[in-house]
Parts: structure tokens; sequence; C-alpha cells
């Protein structure tokens, strides 16, 4: 009347009655309590069979019978487990859900920030998501910390928060592993903008790692003669047309590079000089700011002769008739085209270059500083300049500073000896 069987691990057992046949699992992978189930099936269905006992109403007799003819209600519906993402699919489920609301480059940081996660939970990356642990992600901002500033360790903490917020409201976790994560305080003040004689000075001496010798790239000032011989290596390589605005527009502007790519025509006054740069930084996505920058004649002359030969579009960077900017990636990959082979690149397997559209954007207020032109005008060319940032800066025109102390006049007489 019934028989085992197994699958998998687990056994089962099938019986029929009143022509029909059952299938059930035994949930278990013990033949003795199996052997046991298929003994309570036989006397269930034999004491069905005889009037003994009959199925109550609404329940199903595969149930009642494998109860063993106890079961009086029909059984709660089984709500199947929906299996947890990897969090490496977690991960490329968030980007997603986020990328209309995210402005593009606080989008691209995100992702950054999300690969260097994944690499280093390693395995754990293709297990449920629900693996990763409050653990895991502390010893990852831990390690982060021993080759980053604290503010790019504080950044990825802000990604962690938001992304695990965002599997906790899916579902995909009861709650988030990085609420408890604490907050990285910025520990010590960025370090000054140096020109690139400063930081081959100090790359001379050694002892520096490969991370200590590419933060100290990242705050490279390049003077306008540096700017203008950089220009001009990038004129005479550039394999794609727009790959010289690219390095010009965030050279004579300070704009940054998602501004650049998102620049319209509509943006630039041609006539009267001057280009409106619309800004989303970080997760301004639906509210835009939006500043005047005079062009410099130089610039002018460049986008007169870029709006003749790129006849048709929107966008200022880009194929014609697009609709979309270039991603981010791509405009790297242009921007960095020009510099290989050159002095201006380090590594070309790691893509490591001395210039980066950040470079121009502090140089841009560098430069200006220079040649002493009002702070607060410098400020609202710049959107946003801190009084952090302009510390960044002012020590490198130490001409300027002499010339300040040296207007005091006390009159003290000097001594013989």
């Amino acid at each position: 009347m019934a028989s085992i069987g197994i699958k998998g691990e687990v056994y089962n057992i099938r019986f029929r009655y009143q022509g029909s046949e059952f299938k059930k699992s035994l949930k278990t992978r013990d033949i003795a309590a199996a052997k046991a189930a298929l003994h309570i099936v036989e006397v269930a269905i034999h004491r069905l069979l005889t009037g003994q006992v009959v199925v109550p109403p609404g329940v199903e007799a595969g149930d009642f019978i494998l109860s063993g003819g106890t079961l009086t209600e029909p059984e709660e519906p089984r709500i199947k487990a929906v299996p947890k993402p990897s969090t490496a699919q977690l991960t490329v489920d968030y980007l997603n859900s986020q990328k209309q609301l995210q402005a593009p480059s606080y989008h691209s940081s995100q992702a950054l920030h999300i690969r260097h996660l994944l690499k280093f939970i390693g395995q754990k990356a293709d297990q449920p998501c629900d693996r990763v642990c409050f653990r895991d992600l502390d010893r990852y901002l831990l390690s982060r910390l021993e080759t980053r500033h604290p503010n790019t360790a504080e950044r990825e903490r802000i990604t962690l928060m938001q992304l695990y917020r965002w599997a906790a409201r899916q579902g995909h976790v009861e709650s988030s592993p990085a609420a408890l994560l604490t907050r990285i305080k910025g520990g010590t003040e960025r370090p000054p903008f140096r020109t690139i004689q400063e930081i081959e000075r100090l790359l001379s001496r050694g002892g520096l790692t490969e991370a200590e010798e590419m933060g100290l790239w990242e705050c490279l000032y390049i003077s306008p003669s540096e700017i203008a011989q950089l220009l001009c290596v990038v004129r005479t390589n550039a394999k794609v047309d727009y790959s010289y605005l690219l390095h010009a527009i965030p050279a004579y502007t300070g704009m940054r590079r998602g501004e650049v790519l998102r620049l319209r025509w509509e943006d630039i006054d041609l006539v009267d000089g001057f280009v409106y740069a619309r800004s989303r930084k970080q997760s301004r996505r639906i509210s835009e700011t939006v500043r005047r920058i005079d062009l410099h004649p130089d610039l002018r002359a460049e986008l007169t002769s870029w709006q003749t030969r790129q006849s048709r579009g929107r966008l200022v960077i880009g194929e014609p008739d697009a609709t979309e900017p270039i991603s981010p990636d791509r405009a790297n990959r242009c921007f960095w085209s020009p510099m290989r082979g050159t002095p201006w690149c380090l590594d070309n397997g790691k893509d490591w270059f001395k210039v980066t559209f950040h470079t121009y954007r502090h140089s841009f207020a560098s430069n200006l500083a220079a040649v002493g032109i009002d702070q607060r005008i410098i400020d609202e060319f710049m959107g946003h300049t801190t009084e952090a940032m302009r510390k960044r800066y002012r020590h490198l025109f130490p001409q300027h500073r002499r010339t300040a102390i040296e207007s005091l006049k006390f009159g003290v007489e000097k001594t013989n000896g």
C-alpha cells in the first residue's frame, strides 16, 4: 500500500488511497524514522478503509494519512522560502535601482566602493547576502584606513550604510549589518597641493608605498605654463576629436568631470563670453546648482571652432545627436589616452597618470589666487570652495605671504654685535 524512497539525502513516501496517488516528504535522513512513518501511514490507510476514521472536512487526504489519522484542520499553506541573492548580485541590483536617483559621479563612486568591498570579502561575494555580517564590514573599513585617507573611508562607510539599508527594505536581510559601523572622523587635515618639483623631491627620498606615492600625485598642482605644455601634448596625441576639450574645459574653467560631460550648447554664451556649470554633486539628482564662469579667450576660440565642426547635437562633448552624456569610463579613457607614453603617464598598465580631471580644478583655483584674484570671485567660479580647500592651495605662493610679512614696518633699531 505504501513505499519509501529517497531524494538527495531526504526520505519520502508514496501511497495510494481511493484511486489517488500521494507523494510526501518525510523530512528525515534517518532510515529508522522513515520506516516508522511507513508503518503509521499503512495503519492510517487501514483505519480509513475499515471505517474506523474519516477524513475531516477541508483536510487533504494525503496530509491526514501522513499524520496517522490525527489531523483535524487543514494545514497552513507552506510559503516557499525565496532564496537570498548573493552579495555580488545584491550589489548589482542596488546599483541598478539607484542609477536614475543619483548623480552619475556619485553613482560611479559608489560602484567603485562596492568593487573594493567584493574584492575584500572574496568567496563570500558569491554566497547568500545575509552571510556578510558587521564584523566583515568593520574589518573592510579598517583595511581601507590603512591605505586611504579617513575622509575616503568615511565615504565608503556611507555607501555601505545606503547599500544595506536598501537591502533591508527589500527583505534580503533582516537588519542592516552596516547600521552600527562607527563614523570615521577626518583625522588630520588633507595634505596641501604641491608642484611637480615638490612631489618628485619627496619621491626621490624613497620609503613610500604605492598608495602613498599616488596620494602625492592626487595633490598635484600645475602652473599655467605646465598646463600649456600638457594641452599641446594632448592636442598632438589625441585620437578622439573631443579628447582635447576634456582637458581644455576643466583647465580653463575648473569644472568637474560630471559638469563637463553634461555641458550643453545652451549653457555657453560665445558672444558675451561665459559658461554655466550645472552641478549635481553627490546625491543631488533632481535639484542642481548652477554657477556662471567667465570664458577665457583661448577657450572661447576652441569652443567656437568645435561648434562649427560639430554641427549637430545638444551636448558639447559626445557624438552628434547623442541624447545622453558619454559614460565616465569612456571619458576617462579619452582623457588618459593622449598622455600614454609621455612623462605625464606613471604606469600604463595600472592607468596611473600625474593629472586627473580634478587636478585641473584645484590648479584653476590656485592659479587665480596666484595672480591676486579676489577670493570671493574664485569661490563663485568654483561653486563650493571651503576654508579647508583654500588652505590647501594658499601655501603655494610663499612670495605673496613673504610680501605681506615684509610690509609690516615696526621701526625697531638694529643693535650692533
